[in-house]
């Protein structure tokens, strides 16, 4: 199962994920957003 997020964010964090998603050669600031939890979740276990 799939769930969908709306997601506000301020301009310094839209700033900050547009060179994230650059820096990681992703297309979308979602697969960006995808990529930090993930890893995020797997370093906390």
């Amino acid at each position: 199962m799939v769930k969908k997020y709306f997601l506000t964010v301020t301009d310094e964090m839209a700033t900050r994920l547009e060179k994230e998603m650059k820096k990681r050669m992703v297309e979308t600031v979602p697969e960006t957003v995808r990529a930090i939890l993930s890893e995020y979740f797997m370093d906390k276990r």
